[in-house]
């Protein structure tokens, strides 16, 4: 085939479309291949999704895919942690299973537990494997990154609409735009997939406006209109924002009396929280939060998006459901230019629900009475979990996850891991993590795996679909992860509850059998998408669905209160002043960055130095100099960083990024990068989650900040 020329077969030479799956906005790119091998990636221009939109992290997943030190052979460990040698799949896979099934056979399947994280978590199989292997073993105790990251925006969909399927903005028609703690410009949007949204914000802007509120000038701020805010005070801001659209009589009645119940008693439980009181947390003057407010109601095409920064502090549930509230009691839900459900080819709340991603269990958690949503453990129990009492976690299967760094009091999941009888691990890399397991077991990259997005197609501004074949074959001998799974739980003699299954066949059943498949306007196919290697667009668009059909409550009714959200209004309502002179500590998104995974790129991190961001009065309050090296502290630990003083963050707060602080790992040039890991000083114990959703307090926490040395200064003396 010549160089230059379209090819969907695997490891062949030319030009193979693909698509990117780092995060949501699956960007389309072309894979150049020569002699079997991935040579370059580029963006995709005739991508029907991404039209020539790619990041920079997207464009550098070669250098994970051809990284030297990528894990390529089964390893076992025969030493210390990090010691390992190669052995042979059989061997591997043999051992695994027989002191696996001794482990369930002694203690029954809750001593087994499943984690994983961010690399296999946007493909289609990747994604369910880990919990179809559970479901065979029998085990329920799940760790992924969710409490970090969307239980308490899931916790409140289920609440409003009984439903997990994700809400999301109208970005195409949209006229008005609140941004709550999210940084789309850098993240690209995250639980909606628009992967050009920063031309669809620049629109909105020009038609409108775009205010992004955030404790930090952000790159998205930057861009539009920021309000400032205090980190952690977002929930303050919503609630009198829709306290003052009740007293100005500004509510959709039409549309609450034939969709909604509970809006009176959500609306008078929220009475006593005016602008006057919301000022004194939020540091908006209350005038500027009615204006915000009548702003918004007043707009007939307005919406809001909101992401990590109102979903890991102390009300985030609260925060997230009142979010989703601001639009359905102004009348901007489930219409144009506002406020609604995605359209995809396949029903992502069912798909969710079939891998046992459902629900909410109050009181799941063996150690603590945090519950479980959506079959996730929270993060926080993880260590008991694995170390406390005879029922405790014995073995452990993890796929693409680094929790050493991710999770909160990470670090001490270092003895966690050395006290399970058996940890295996799913991975690209020997990491922080994986250098405890037992085993590592190579998986494929998203280039060495046939994809199509259908587990995010719902939740698409502008709805496509696109099938990906392999790029290239797995580098040595790397496997998809369900084919792992699926072969250990035949030696375990679970084979009739893991049946085997065909990736690409599933995901033809359900785009036939979806809204868009046989019969349909699109008529969706595998051998359709096939034929189209850049995409095919949904011919019946985002909006072309029956609203009944999304809304899961019995009554068929959205639910605008609960007696859990009730409880939580009163707690918040008893929150006492803000302590003056107190520093809160928030995380930020890089865009050359995704939690700890990439850092081995050297085009990726050459040029990226983890900071903490003080504002100059806070800086000159603890006596702080541009470069100091400064020791932040919590009862939880100390980290020390390097300090760079910047206006970009409000007065009372610093902001550090999350995924840094390699020094054990395998990988080289993530070892050689500064930085210290963020979590080590998170609270980390079940007491500091939310009690409702159990999610991770990690956005908004108090800090104490001192002065250590300079930088320059403390490196000589070492």
């Amino acid at each position: 085939m010549a160089k230059g020329q379209i090819s969907m077969k695997t490891g062949e030479d030319g030009l193979h479309p693909t698509y990117c799956r780092i995060c949501e906005a699956l960007c389309g790119m072309i894979a150049t291949v020569e002699n079997g091998e991935i040579t370059a990636l580029a963006p995709d221009h005739d991508s029907v999704h991404s039209h020539g939109h790619v990041c920079v992290k997207g464009l550098n997943m070669i250098g994970v895919q051809n990284d030297p030190e990528r894990v390529t052979h089964p390893l076992k460990r025969v030493g210390g942690p990090g010691e390992f040698e190669r052995v042979s799949w059989d061997e591997a896979l043999d051992d695994i299973a027989a002191r696996l099934s001794a482990i369930v056979a002694e203690h029954g399947p809750e001593a087994y537990a499943t984690m994983y994280g961010n690399p296999p978590s946007f493909g289609f199989a990747s994604f369910m494997a880990p919990r179809m292997f559970a479901r065979a073993v029998g085990g329920t105790r799940t760790f992924t990154p969710s409490s970090e990251d969307t239980t308490s925006t899931m916790l409140a969909h289920l609440l409003l609409y009984g439903s997990g399927s994700f809400v999301f903005p109208d970005l195409v028609e949209c006229e008005r735009l609140y941004v709550f703690g999210s940084n789309p410009l850098v993240s690209h949007g995250s639980l909606l997939i628009a992967p050009r949204i920063r031309e669809d914000m620049t629109a909105i802007h020009k038609r409108g406006e775009v205010v992004v509120f955030d404790p930090r000038r952000t790159e998205s701020a930057r861009a539009f209109t920021h309000q400032p805010l205090l980190p952690n005070s977002d929930v303050w801001l919503i609630a009198a924002m829709l306290t003052t659209i009740a007293d100005e009589g500004l509510v959709a009645d039409a549309f609450l009396g034939e969709w909604t119940t509970g809006w009176e008693a959500l609306r008078d439980a929220l009475r006593p929280i005016t602008a006057e009181r919301a000022s004194g947390f939020t540091g908006i003057a209350a005038e500027r939060i009615r204006e915000l407010a009548l702003d918004f109601a007043q707009t007939e095409k307005a919406a809001t998006m909101g992401r990590l920064g109102i979903c890991r502090g102390t009300f985030p549930t609260l925060s997230n459901f009142l979010m989703h509230a601001l639009n359905i009691v102004t009348g901007k839900f489930h219409r144009r230019g506002g406020f609604g459900f995605g359209h995809g080819a396949a029903d992502t709340g069912e798909m969710l629900a079939n891998a046992g991603m459902t629900g909410f269990r109050a009181g799941a958690s063996r150690v603590s009475d945090l519950p479980s949503v959506v079959g996730a453990t929270p993060s926080v129990t993880m260590y008991d979990e694995l170390t406390q009492g005879e029922e405790r976690v014995r073995a452990l299967v993890g796929s693409g996850t680094n929790a050493v760094l991710a999770k909160p009091g990470g670090h001490r999941l270092e003895e966690a891991l050395e006290a399970l009888d058996l940890y295996v691990a799913l991975d690209l890399y020997v990491t922080e993590t994986t250098r405890f397991a037992d085993y590592i077991l190579p998986a494929t990259t998203f280039l060495e795996r046939d994809d199509v997005p259908l587990t995010f197609g719902g939740h698409m501004v502008r709805p496509t679909m696109q099938y990906a074949p392999a790029a290239v074959k797995p580098r040595g001998e790397a496997r998809l992860e369900l084919f792992i799974l699926r072969d250990l739980a035949v030696r375990m003699g679970l084979g009739e509850k893991f049946p085997e299954v065909d990736p690409m066949a599933a995901a033809d059943h359900l785009l036939r059998t979806g809204p868009e498949g046989d019969g349909s306007p699109t008529g969706l196919s595998l051998k359709l998408l096939a034929e189209n290697p850049h995409g095919v667009v949904l011919k019946r668009g985002r909006w072309d669905f029956d609203l009944k059909k999304k809304l899961r409550h019995p009554d068929g009714r959205i639910h605008l209160f609960d007696s859990m959200i009730g409880d939580e209004i009163a707690r918040l309502c008893a929150e006492p002043d803000p302590v003056p002179g107190e520093l809160r500590l928030f995380g930020m998104r890089k865009l050359r960055s995704i939690n700890s995974w990439m850092h081995n790129v050297d085009r990726l991190v050459r040029s990226d130095r983890p900071l903490l961001l003080v504002h100059p009065l806070d800086a000159a309050d603890h006596g702080i100099a541009e470069g100091d090296m400064v020791r932040l502290s919590t009862r939880w630990g100390a980290i020390e960083v390097e300090a760079t003083i910047t206006q970009d963050v409000v007065r009372g707060s610093v902001c550090y990024p999350h995924g840094w602080g390699h020094a054990k790992g395998g990988w080289t040039r993530a070892n050689a990068q500064s930085g210290a890991n963020f979590n080590v000083i998170a609270p980390s114990t079940p007491d500091s989650a939310e009690k409702i959703s159990g999610m991770s307090f990690m956005d908004g926490f108090p800090v104490t900040l001192e002065r250590v040395g300079k930088a320059g200064e403390l490196a000589a003396a070492e």
